[in-house]
Order: C-alpha cells, then sequence, then structure tokens
C-alpha cells in the first residue's frame, strides 16, 4: 500500500469512526430508525474517504516534487557543476525543506568526490606519462648514440631503469587500489617474518646499489591478503631506501611491521605525506600514492598506518594489522 492510500484511510478513519461510534450509540438507545442511520453511515463513510483522499493529495504534493526533481537529475546530462535541485514551485513545509537540503549537501558532497576522482586521474595520467616520456627519450638517444662509452651507457640504463621502474610501483598501486575498491580483502594466516625476508630478497640489490645496510629482525604473525600486504610493504621499503643514509632496518611483530631507516625523518606529518599525489609544498608526484596505498591497505584490513620513534633516528613508520 502506497504513503498516499495509508494517510488518506488514516484520515478517513479519523472522520468516520467518531460518528459511526454516535450513530450506532443513538440505534441501540432507540433515538431513530436503522434504515435512513445506515444510510447516512455510508454516506459519511464516501465523504470521509474523499475528504482522505484530497487531504493526503495535498499534504503529499510537496513530498511528490521533490521525487520528480531527483528523477530528474538522475536523467539530466551535462556538467557537473550543473546538477541541482530545481527551485519549488511554491514553498514547501518545514520537514520537506530540510529533506531538500540534506539532499543537496549530498548533491555537494558527491561533486566534491567526483572532481577529486577527476583530479585524481589526471596527476595519475602525468605522473605516468613522465617516467614512460623520459624512458622513450632516452632509448632513443641510445638508438642514435654510436659512440657512448662504457660508463656513459651504464648510466643511461640505470637511469631508463629507473624511470621504468618508477612506472612500474605506480601501476602496481593502483591495481592495489583498484583491488580494494572492487572487494574487500581476503584474510589468511601471514608470516610477517617470510614477507620481511622476501622484501629483503627483492630490494638487496637496489640497498646494495644506494649503499645501504639492509636487515631484518623479530618475528610475527597476522591476518591479511598477500599481495595487497607485501604491495604496501613494498611501499614503505622503497620509502626508506629512498631516504637512507646508510641503513634499513624492518622490525617484526604480532599484527605489527616497522620499517625504520636512519635518514633526515619525516618532513611532514603522515596525513600530510599519505594525500595521493601530493609532495610536500603542493607539488605533484608520485610518492605520496605509495603511503596512501599502505593506509588504504591497512585501514581496509582494520588496522592503521602510524609514525613510530625507532633507534635508527630517522623516519620510522608501521603497519598495524589483525593478529593471526
Amino acid at each position: 500500500m502506497s504513503l498516499r492510500a495509508r494517510l488518506a484511510l488514516v484520515i478517513a478513519l479519523l472522520a468516520f469512526l467518531p460518528n459511526l461510534v454516535l450513530a450506532l450509540t443513538l440505534g441501540a438507545l432507540g433515538e431513530g430508525p436503522w434504515p435512513p442511520l445506515l444510510l447516512w453511515l455510508f454516506l459519511l463513510a464516501l465523504l470521509s474517504g474523499l475528504v482522505g483522499y484530497f487531504l493526503a493529495k495535498s499534504l503529499l504534493r510537496p513530498l511528490e516534487e521533490l521525487t520528480r526533481a531527483l528523477a530528474y537529475l538522475s536523467l539530466k546530462e551535462g556538467p557537473l557543476e550543473a546538477l541541482r535541485l530545481p527551485t519549488p514551485k511554491e514553498p514547501p513545509p518545514e520537514e520537506i525543506a530540510l529533506l531538500r537540503a540534506r539532499f543537496s549537501e549530498l548533491l555537494a558532497r558527491l561533486k566534491e568526490l567526483l572532481e577529486a576522482r577527476e583530479a585524481l586521474y589526471a596527476a595519475l595520467a602525468h605522473d605516468l606519462k613522465t617516467p614512460l616520456l623520459s624512458a622513450l627519450r632516452l632509448l632513443d638517444y641510445l638508438e642514435r648514440a654510436d659512440d657512448l662509452g662504457k660508463e656513459r651507457r651504464v648510466a643511461l640504463l640505470r637511469a631508463l631503469r629507473e624511470e621504468l621502474a618508477r612506472g612500474y610501483r605506480l601501476t602496481e598501486n593502483l591495481l592495489a587500489l583498484a583491488r580494494l575498491e572492487a572487494r574487500p580483502p581476503r584474510g589468511e594466516t601471514l608470516n610477517l617474518r617470510a614477507l620481511a625476508e622476501d622484501l629483503l630478497l627483492r630490494y638487496r640489490d637496489e640497498a646494495k646499489r644506494r649503499g645501504l645496510l639492509l636487515e631484518v629482525e623479530g618475528a610475527g604473525l597476522a591476518r591479511g591478503e598477500r599481495l595487497l600486504v607485501e604491495r604496501a610493504l613494498a611501499n614503505l621499503l622503497e620509502n626508506a631506501l629512498r631516504h637512507a643514509k646508510s641503513r634499513v632496518r624492518l622490525r617484526v611483530g604480532e599484527g605489527v611491521f616497522l620499517v625504520e631507516d636512519d635518514g633526515e625523518g619525516l618532513p611532514l606529518p603522515l596525513e600530510a605525506l599519505a594525500r595521493p599525489f601530493l609532495q610536500g609544498e603542493g607539488r605533484r608526484g608520485s610518492a605520496g600514492l605509495g603511503l596512501y596505498t599502505a593506509k588504504r591497505v591497512a585501514e581496509a584490513h582494520g588496522g592503521r598506518l602510524f609514525p613510530c620513534e625507532g633507534p635508527l633516528g630517522g623516519a620510522c613508520l608501521g603497519l598495524e594489522l589483525p593478529k593471526a
């Protein structure tokens, strides 16, 4: 039954029931003949129903107008800025006006989210294009340069690898974020010590090339999806390798993984550094996506990404996960 039918029925009953009780009481007391009394009750029921119908229609008119306005918005095509509720034909009741205001706030929030996503995609396109374009230019130069010495060639190949690695890391983070948006993470028991040792093997050559000591200590278990947790931990380790002076340490505990270095420390609060495509002083880049991905992975598992203090004196970031 529709809201209009229910409201009309309630109004009709409120109008009819007192008269019904009065008529039955008079009939029981013998104050009048039954046939005219029954005819009067029938006419009264019909009149009550009509009154209920028209009153319900009048009361629900502002709500129906709001419904039509929302249907109009769902079918309207055009720029995002043009989406707004049409002005009502007559001033609505206070409750409907409040409902319109809440819908307008929701629409404004959706606009902000869509604009933020568009800005994210624009920054992504820029940051993904930059390493690819640099790699293409290096390849073009290597193709045309016939008199390169070994040192110059190795330096160019190393720069080419760096640019391709930037694009690869960006793509990996985007895949992780896409998994988080598509479904909740799957839970499995993870050996954090084994993950740390895998990272040690994967980044051993990078640490050696930078002249850094990479070490692991501790042990522990956690619950989470292995691919996502690996991506988050790799992001933390890559940041530590970029900023360390001589040493990076991975510390493992029950449900917690700490990455620390002996660099200069965090230049900004973690909340600012973990904003996607934002690095310090408003400059855009890909590094912020790594910390943002690690933060999203931790929160999707019911954990958190947090700053900590370590004995090395530099930056220290911890990833907390549900304990196994």
